[in-house]
């Protein structure tokens, strides 16, 4: 059986945002700024700038779940 359209471009989606997230988390600069004892403040800016990564990547990935379970109880 083959999947819809719209349901590929949903679970497409799903893994770009799951792709994101995990970025976020094992993101080298942040890990590497920690690990090494840089600059609190450097730290901190990476550790923001991974936290982007992981709230959009959830974003997206919540957004797809939400529309592909909308769209299988609707058909």
């Amino acid at each position: 059986m083959t999947m819809p359209s719209n349901e590929r471009q949903i679970k497409s989606l799903m893994k770009v945002g799951a792709g994101l997230a995990l970025f976020g988390v094992v993101c080298p600069f942040f890990w590497m700024s920690l690990l090494s004892g840089n600059s609190t403040q450097e730290t901190w800016v990476f550790a923001i700038h991974s936290g982007f990564f992981i709230v959009f990547g959830l974003a997206l990935l919540g957004k797809g779940w939400y529309d592909l379970r909308h769209m299988r109880v609707s058909t």
